[in-house]
């Protein structure tokens, strides 16, 4: 008889997301534990993390003053024992079938270091146009943006070995997002093996921070800030091209746009890369 596969979810949330965390966590399940990454500004969001979660045997508690997301992933990554690990963040509402799930892709693929499955908004409707069939995924991807709640690991192949770049994410000041292109693209250079299942697991309200690109200065130093960390000697020249057939094609004004992907990459090449 097989081992039973057993699954930390590692859960991060910041200040009055602690609110939210009854919605994260589910009843109790054999195998199954909750590492919650909490990140305060201030003392008294502490008072906000409900005792119905944090004290429970299954949940495993570290809160720190800090901020940044990437960096409360890489905590969290830090504190896991489990065979697998799934990501989720405060908001993430996990599908009562997704550790069967997870367990079954996990247990039928044994070389498999990291699986992609879908996830939806609360009212059922897909994030994002998923591939209809499984297929390897590898850096880069052009059917899909990867998103991190979507994700699952076995422990043994990234821990120590892959974590967030902690210049990229939600919680900076400056690279607001661009921490999983980052992570995928690592993950790819160390030849993990990655694949994609067409299975809903969790339910969220998070926004594709990529959507904002035309729009958000923050996601434009991200995207130039990228194109840097990946290719060195070409990233104005892509950067230069994507804002000129963004202005050419109505979605952005060029100027500021490439000033702004032009800061990520100075960014990345003075004394942050």
């Amino acid at each position: 008889m097989n081992r039973l596969l057993t699954i930390d979810v590692l859960v991060c949330s910041f200040n009055k997301g602690a609110v939210k965390l009854d919605v994260v966590v589910q009843p109790p399940t054999e195998g199954v534990r909750y590492i919650i990454s909490y990140q305060y500004t201030d003392e008294r969001y502490l008072e906000m993390l409900p005792k119905s979660v944090v004290e429970r045997d299954d949940v495993l508690l570290s809160a720190y003053r800090g901020q940044g997301l990437s960096a409360n992933r890489n905590q969290a990554l830090a504190l896991a024992k489990a065979d697998l690990l799934m990501f989720a963040d405060d908001d993430s509402k996990i599908c009562s079938t997704a550790f069967d799930t997870i367990r079954q892709v996990f247990s039928e693929n044994e070389s498999l270091d990291v699986a992609f499955f879908q996830a939806s908004s609360y009212t059922g409707r897909l994030l994002k146009r998923y591939p209809e069939q499984p297929c390897d995924i590898a850096f880069p991807i052009e059917t899909y943006d990867v998103s991190t709640i979507e994700k699952v690991c076995r422990r043994e192949s990234i821990q120590g070995c892959l974590r967030y770049d902690e210049r990229f994410g939600l919680g900076t000041q400056f690279l607001t997002c661009g921490e999983e292109d980052v992570w995928l693209y690592d993950a790819t250079v160390l030849q993990m093996r990655m694949r994609f299942f067409p299975i809903k697991i969790v339910e969220t309200n998070m926004m594709l921070k990529q959507s904002m690109l035309y729009v958000d200065a923050g996601v434009q130093r991200s995207y130039g800030a990228f194109q840097y960390y990946v290719h060195p000697r070409s990233a104005f020249f892509r950067c230069f091209s994507f804002a000129f057939n963004s202005m050419r094609k109505g979605m952005a004004h060029f100027f500021p746009m490439l000033r702004h992907m032009t800061e990520g990459i100075r960014y990345m090449r003075h004394g942050n890369g």
